[in-house]
C-alpha cells in the first residue's frame, strides 16, 4: 500500500455527525478512506486477444504516382523520407533516391490505394502511412497513424496477437496500447509533424511527471517508471521547453516520455476496473510451485539463503515486468555479495591448506572443508564473471534475463540456489574448517574438553540462525524463552534476597 494513503490523515482532526447505532437499512457499514478494499483487492483478470477491423469506410480518390519526396534526419541521424498525396502523408527510411526502390514503393502504394478503393475505406485528412519494404518486391510492411484521435490503425482486419500487442482486458486497455504505437511513430519521424502536435501535450506530461515523482517519494512500490531522481531530470528538461513551439528535437524525446507512460499504463491496466496500484500487486492468478520439497531441501542445505533470493526475484519480476532501478539494487547486492564471499573464502582455503602441515594433522579431515571453501570460490567467481555490468543492464534485457531463468514448474528456484551458493559454501567452509581444527585441538587437550566447546559452538550458531527474525525480536523462540525464564529467576532471586 501507498505510504502516504496510509498516514496522511493521522494527525488530523475533524468533525462528524453523531452516529446511530444501526444503519436504518441494515445493509451500511461505515470506513474510511484508508480502511477500503483498494490497495488489498487481488483481482482476477481475464485477458484476451481480438480482432483489429479496418477503419473509416468510404472511397478515397486516385493515386497521383507522381511523388515527391522530401528527406529529414532524425535527432539521432537517422534519415527517412516523407511525401504527401491526396489523402495522407507518406513516410519511410527506405532509399526512395534509387530508382529501383521508387519503383517498389510506389508498386506499394498502389496496391494500398487499390484495397482502399476496393474496400471503400477512407482515411481521415490526418492520417500518415509508414512503409517499410520487404525483400521481395511490392511487398511491404505498412501501419497508418491518426494524428487527430493519437492512434494507429490499418486497412484490413488484423488481431493483436498477429500485432504481438499482447492481451488486453477491454476497449480502452486496447486504446491505450494503439496510443503507445503513435507515440512511438512520433518518436521515430518528429521532424515534419511538429503542426499536428499542441504545446499543450508538454503541460499535460509535467502534469504526470509531477505525479510521478510525489509518488516515487512516498510510497515503496509505486508503479510510476522512473525513479523520483531520473523524474526531477526529465522535469528540468520539459520545464525549459514550455511555452516555446515544438521542434523536431523536442517532440522527439516527448514523445519518447509520453511512449514509455502509455507502455506502462498498459502494463498496469490504467482506468480499467482493477488497476495495479502497487508494483508487487500479483494481478493475474499464479500457479502453485510444484517441487515445494526441493525448495524446503535447498533452504536446509543452503541455510535458508535461497528462500532470500527466491523472494527477491519474485518481487523483481511480479506480474512479468522489471522496474529497472528495482532491478540493479538487486544485481548490485548480489554481486557485492558474491564478491564479498570470494575475498573471504580465500583465506579460509589457505589456512585449512597450511594446518594440514602440522603434526597429528589428518587430510582427511581438512578435505570438506577445502572442497567447500573451492565450490565458493569457482561459483562465486562464475557468477561475477557472467553477471559483470549487470546492474547496470535496461529493464528490457533484465526482462529478457529473468523471463529465460523462469522455470515453467519450480519458478525462480533454480536461479535461487545457484545466487545462493558462494555464500552458502562459505559459510559451510567456517564451520568445517573450525570442525578441523577442533578435532586438532582434541589431539593436544582431550576429547572431553573439545566436545564440550563443540558444543557451545554448535549453540552459538544456533542462537545466530533462530534467535532473532528479520524484522524483530522473535519472543516466540526457545531461546528468548530461556533468556526470560533465566532474568526472571534472577529478579526472583534478588528480590527474595532484599525481603530477607
Amino acid at each position: 500500500m501507498n505510504q502516504y494513503t496510509q498516514t496522511r490523515c493521522g494527525s488530523e482532526s475533524i468533525q462528524t455527525a453523531p452516529m446511530h447505532s444501526e444503519s436504518p437499512t441494515g445493509m451500511l457499514r461505515p470506513t474510511t478512506s484508508v480502511a477500503t478494499a483498494r490497495y488489498g483487492k487481488s483481482p482476477s483478470i481475464y485477458s484476451y486477444h481480438t480482432v483489429l477491423p479496418p477503419a473509416y469506410l468510404s472511397a478515397p480518390s486516385s493515386l497521383n504516382i507522381q511523388l515527391k519526396w522530401n528527406s529529414y534526419a532524425h535527432p539521432e541521424g537517422q534519415l527517412y523520407f516523407k511525401t504527401s498525396l491526396p489523402n495522407y502523408v507518406v513516410v519511410t527510411e527506405a532509399n526512395v533516391h534509387t530508382k529501383e526502390t521508387e519503383n517498389q514503393v510506389i508498386g506499394c502504394l498502389k496496391f494500398i490505394d487499390d484495397t482502399i478503393s476496393q474496400q471503400q475505406i477512407i482515411v481521415p485528412p490526418s492520417s500518415e502511412l509508414f512503409i517499410e519494404l520487404d525483400e521481395s518486391p511490392f511487398s511491404c510492411a505498412y501501419y497508418f497513424v491518426d494524428h487527430h484521435t493519437r492512434r494507429i490503425f490499418w486497412i484490413e482486419q488484423t488481431s493483436t496477437e498477429l500485432l504481438d500487442m499482447g492481451t488486453i482486458v477491454s476497449d480502452s486497455h486496447l486504446d491505450i496500447a494503439l496510443e503507445r504505437l503513435y507515440w512511438v511513430h512520433v518518436e521515430f519521424f518528429p521532424m515534419h509533424i511538429c503542426a499536428h502536435i499542441p504545446p499543450q501535450v508538454i503541460d499535460d506530461l509535467i502534469g504526470v511527471m509531477s505525479h510521478g515523482v510525489a509518488d516515487r517519494l512516498t510510497s515503496r512500490s509505486s508503479t510510476f517508471p522512473y525513479t523520483a531522481e531520473r523524474c526531477n531530470q526529465l522535469l528540468q528538461l520539459l520545464s525549459l521547453q514550455r511555452g516555446r513551439a515544438l521542434d523536431g528535437h523536442t517532440l522527439c524525446f516527448v514523445a519518447r516520455l509520453w511512449g514509455a507512460i502509455d507502455n506502462q499504463r498498459f502494463l498496469t491496466y490504467y482506468g480499467q476496473e482493477y488497476a495495479q496500484l502497487d508494483r508487487l500487486q500479483i494481478m493475474t492468478p499464479e500457479e502453485d510451485m510444484d517441487h515445494q520439497w526441493v525448495k524446503t531441501i535447498a533452504n536446509l542445505a543452503l541455510w535458508g539463503i535461497p528462500d532470500r533470493f527466491f523472494s527477491g526475484l519474485h518481487d523483481l519480476f511480479a506480474n512479468e515486468q522489471v522496474f529497472v532501478d528495482q532491478w540493479q539494487i538487486f544485481m548490485t547486492a548480489c554481486i557485492s555479495e558474491w564478491h564479498t564471499a570470494v575475498v573471504w573464502t580465500f583465506p579460509i582455503t589457505i589456512a585449512t591448506i597450511l594446518s594440514c602441515l602440522l603434526s597429528r594433522a589428518s587430510l582427511s579431515s581438512a578435505l570438506p572443508a577445502i572442497l567447500s571453501a573451492s565450490g565458493s570460490l569457482a561459483t562465486g567467481s562464475i557468477l561475477l564473471l557472467k553477471h559483470h555490468g549487470l546492474e547496470d543492464a535496461t529493464a528490457s534485457f533484465a526482462a529478457r534475463y529473468l523471463r529465460a531463468a523462469k522455470s515453467r514448474s519450480i519458478g525462480m528456484l533454480p536461479s535461487a540456489i545457484v545466487f545462493s551458493l558462494p555464500k552458502a559454501l562459505y559459510l559451510w567452509s567456517i564451520v568445517l574448517m573450525v570442525a578441523h581444527f577442533l578435532l586438532l585441538a582434541s589431539h593436544v587437550v582431550g576429547g572431553l574438553a573439545m566436545f564440550g566447546g563443540a558444543c557451545f559452538l554448535i549453540l552459538l550458531v544456533w542462537a545466530a540462525l533462530y534467535a532473532t527474525s528479520p524484522d524483530e525480536y522473535d519472543q516466540s523462540s526457545i531461546l528468548s524463552k530461556i533468556l526470560c525464564r533465566w532474568h526472571s529467576i534472577q529478579g526472583d532471586t534478588h528480590g527474595a534476597g532484599s525481603s530477607v
